[in-house]
């Protein structure tokens, strides 16, 4: 027993004992003030920077004192005209697995063994008396009262309740009954259920995910449910359950499916996690999930974040944010892939034999295996010898639209470190990247791959400093280095597009001959945010100047990057504050870019940062501006002379 519950203990035995003879809603003010005094020892302990799953199993061993004392209470005076009720208080979902944050749902089961559509007088008297007494204490309280045959069937009807019984634990009552009802729970909800609860809660996530965009780096994190959150986490441990019958990550290891190091990051992320949740609770005194851009730094001062020389404390904040819930996404996404997959290692298919797989032939491609639309490796030590195949492992995944499987994704995020600086300026991986940013259309899925994996980061440190970067513009969406990946998933995106508004940009897309300068340019145009530069632009041309060097682009090539990353909000900013009808704005502006060239690649770096910033950030109003100030600008380029003639 904790110390802690030991303090919770003897403080209830001094104040609510003496109760026990009374209706709880009788001695109100007794249970509010056992409450509030142990509350505030949480708060301290919150305070004191315990963690996060301490603090809320502290809450949960609080509640459980409490509805005990409660239970007896009105169990004693029922008790003294009926005799003894055979009632179990089971606590489910969240409070069944120890884990309440200060505002979260109190969710109860009364389980009873009476027969017929109505309990009895003396079992709803005690089930009643808990409830007033919670609901008056200002607990949100989710509640059901049934047999275990009823029990069971809303579990096989519904998927939200099945998964909150399978995390149910007695409380307090008819300890037999209870058990009887895991029994049966295993049995009926279980047993022969495996694939059809897993299908769901693979469906689940997958439609949660789409709702947050399919992204952690959202400015205003949702901490439960977003990409990342506290869910993933659980939903990793449900699925588990319905196989192996253990809900806790230890399970996984050694399966084929989690590593010792990543267990540790995932568990870390979610204790991490439920601490700022409930710092979040603290904050607005009611259950929110949000950690909205207001009132982060607020959240990062309670949290004890320092102020450190060029960074703020809620950027600090936001980083851990971002880097915990980016370990749990990466790992619950990666295995809930190899559920989906059908993934066909010899202790998978022992875990999770009931999944169907494919048995498509192998392909061999220099020293790599493709089969089921997943890439891997033949020899675990391909890397430790020649580290360039890491490279080469990206462009074979971007050719062939293949995914990395489990193990290539896990020992490519562990070989990071054999991206050191002589192979940063090496000639050969050098040409794979240049190839890898030279395709169009297919360059983001790639990036997004190497930047999930780390390596992108660590072969272009430039932009490596954005990862997890907190942008402080209110009108952008994500985080500094997601913002940069939509903004080329955007511009991968005009290969194909047919959206009318879209053609005339698919068009420039098109007569460009190679957009790698473009991608490049896309991808280092926010690099100076890292340093905390104003404007940011001249700072991120300064990281593109040595990235042109590293990569030994020629003089015509670094000039462009230069220019594209210098300007990147040029035309845009020139097209909404000056007058465009001006012809001396326009030759101020075509002296900038200098040739067509330039032009057409400024105005399709200009679409996709415009549209990679909000849903709001490119208006109709917006893009009239920036077409005209182009066409004004084409035409000078093409014949000065003329262009005054016709203005």
């Amino acid at each position: 027993m904790s110390r802690h519950l030991e303090k919770i203990l003897a403080h209830a035995e001094r104040e609510l004992t003496s109760t026990g003879a009374q209706r709880p809603t009788d001695v109100l003010p007794v249970y509010r003030r056992f409450l509030k005094i142990e509350e505030h020892r949480l708060r301290l302990r919150q305070r004191a920077g315990d963690g996060g799953r301490e603090v809320c199993a502290r809450r949960v061993d609080l509640i459980d004192v409490l509805l005990r004392h409660v239970f007896a209470a009105a169990n004693h005076v029922v008790n003294d005209r009926n005799g003894t009720l055979p009632i179990a208080l089971v606590a489910l979902g969240g409070y069944g697995r120890r884990e309440l944050n200060p505002c979260s749902d109190v969710d109860v089961m009364f389980l009873h063994r009476e027969q017929g559509r109505n309990v009895s007088k003396a079992t709803s008297q005690i089930i009643e008396q808990v409830l007033y007494l919670l609901w008056d204490i200002g607990f949100k309280v989710g509640h059901s009262t049934r047999t275990i045959k009823e029990a069971i069937g809303a579990a096989n009807a519904d998927m939200v309740t099945k998964t909150a019984m399978l995390e149910s634990r007695l409380v307090t009552g008819d300890r037999e009954l209870e058990q009887k009802f895991r029994e049966q729970f295993r049995a009926k909800c279980v047993a022969g259920h495996e694939r059809e609860y897993i299908e769901m809660r693979m469906r689940d996530q997958q439609a949660r995910h789409a709702k947050f965009g399919n992204s952690v780096y959202l400015q205003e994190p949702n901490l439960k449910s977003g990409c990342g959150s506290l869910r993933d986490y659980q939903n990793l441990l449900w699925m588990t359950f319905f196989k192996e019958g253990s809900l806790t990550t230890t399970h996984l290891v050694g399966k084929d499916w989690l590593s010792e190091p990543d267990r540790r990051r995932i568990e870390a992320a979610y204790d991490f996690l439920l601490r700022v949740r409930t710092e979040l609770h603290y904050l607005h005194h009611r259950a929110t999930d949000v950690l909205h851009l207001n009132m982060q730094e607020t959240m990062a001062q309670r949290l004890r974040y320092p102020q450190e020389r060029g960074l703020l404390r809620s950027e600090a904040l936001m980083k851990d944010v971002y880097a915990h819930s980016r370990n749990i996404f990466r790992v619950t996404e990666r295995i809930t892939a190899q559920f989906a997959s059908g993934y066909s290692s010899a202790k998978t298919r022992s875990l999770f034999g009931f999944l169907p797989r494919a048995k498509p032939a192998a392909v061999r491609v220099n020293g790599f295996i493709i089969q089921d639309r997943q890439l891997d490796i033949e020899r675990p030590d391909l890397f430790t010898k020649n580290p360039v195949e890491m490279m080469r492992a990206i462009e074979i995944a971007q050719e062939r639209q293949l995914e990395p499987s489990p193990e290539l994704a896990d020992t490519l995020s562990r070989k990071i470190g054999l991206i050191t600086h002589p192979l940063r300026y090496a000639k050969e991986p050098r040409e794979i990247f240049r190839r890898i940013l030279s395709r169009k259309g297919e360059v983001g899925r790639a990036l997004r791959l190497m930047h999930r994996l780390d390596f992108l980061g660590q072969y272009m440190p430039e932009f490596g400093q954005l990862t997890c970067l907190v942008q402080h513009e209110f009108f952008h969406r994500y985080t500094a280095d997601e913002h940069t990946l939509v903004c080329i998933d955007k511009l991968d995106a005009l290969a194909r597009t047919e959206n009318p508004k879209l053609l005339e940009y698919r068009k420039l897309f098109e007569q460009l001959a190679d957009p790698f300068v473009l991608y490049l340019a896309l991808l280092l145009h926010d690099t100076g945010k890292a340093v905390g530069a104003r404007p940011h632009s001249e700072a991120s041309a300064v990281f593109a100047q040595r990235v042109a060097r590293r990569l030994q682009l020629d003089p015509r090539e670094r000039k462009m990057l230069i220019l594209l990353v210098d300007h990147h909000v040029t035309l845009s900013n020139i097209a909404q504050r000056r007058n465009i009808d001006d012809p001396v704005t326009v030759s101020e502006f075509a002296a900038i870019v200098k040739d067509q060239k330039n032009l057409d690649a400024l105005m399709l770096l200009t679409l996709a940062d415009g549209q990679g910033t909000s849903d709001e950030g490119w208006s109709d109003w917006k893009e009239t501006l920036v077409w005209q100030l182009y066409h004004a600008t084409s035409q000078y380029l093409a014949d000065r002379h003329s262009f005054y003639e016709r203005v």
